[in-house]
């Protein structure tokens, strides 16, 4: 049977960069927090070829793009950007966001969704009291993007699973009154894993469908 659990995909070299802004409306601003999910650059080595979230067929259908789509029938001058933080989920340990992810900061996202947590070392479930947790680095990249400002923040746990880190993300969230996004559901089913283990364009479908309906609203109620 399929391991799908099974990460098989390099944590490092994903992207070239960590931090890409798109569509730069004077609108809503929407920040994408993730790992190669929410975008790998091409690397046909390992036989993908694409530039978007891993393993949609096409850009249109990641759920970064799924997701924005609906946001711009709505506000069509919204922007948005990628904050793709697989150094991050690796060095959490070490690495301080004011030290890396400035230019997501100075994006002043009105809506950040944090959707990651794959590529933390799964020797990190087992490990008694670390020297910094994966909580703890999390809630740092959320307050530090946050930047003290009123934001819709979604968490989400992960599309592997990870329940010490869904445990984690979990307080995080309610420290803040914040939701956290169910995937228990669809990250258990053949159907929504395409290659690599990472989510097809029917996994991508059901996850951006799930982002959706925690902003929709928001989205709707905005004014800049």
């Amino acid at each position: 049977m399929k391991d799908l659990q099974k990460n098989i995909i390099p944590s490092t070299n994903q992207n070239t960069y960590d931090y890409y802004e798109f569509d730069k409306g004077d609108g809503i601003r929407v920040l994408y927090v993730g790992n190669s999910i929410t975008k790998h650059a091409p690397k046909p080595e390992v036989g993908w070829t694409n530039d978007c979230g891993m393993a949609a067929s096409s850009i249109e259908k990641d759920y970064v793009h799924l997701v924005q789509a609906r946001v711009k029938e709505i506000c069509p001058n919204a922007a948005f950007s990628i904050l793709q933080v697989a150094n991050y989920e690796r060095e959490f340990y070490v690495r301080e966001p004011e030290n890396y992810y400035v230019g997501a900061k100075n994006f002043k996202p009105d809506v950040i969704i944090m959707f990651f947590g794959a590529n933390v070392n799964k020797e990190y479930d087992v490990t008694e009291n670390p020297p910094k947790t994966f909580g703890k680095a999390y809630e740092d990249l959320r307050n530090f993007l946050v930047d003290g400002r009123d934001v819709k923040v979604v968490h989400s746990q992960g599309f592997y699973i990870r329940p010490v880190l869904d445990a984690e993300k979990q307080k995080v969230a309610e420290k803040y009154n914040e939701v956290l996004v169910n995937l228990e559901d669809m990250r258990v089913l053949e159907e929504t894993h395409g290659k690599f283990n990472h989510p097809g364009d029917y996994g991508m479908q059901i996850i951006a469908d799930r982002f959706w309906a925690e902003i929709e609203d928001y989205v709707k109620g905005f004014k800049k």
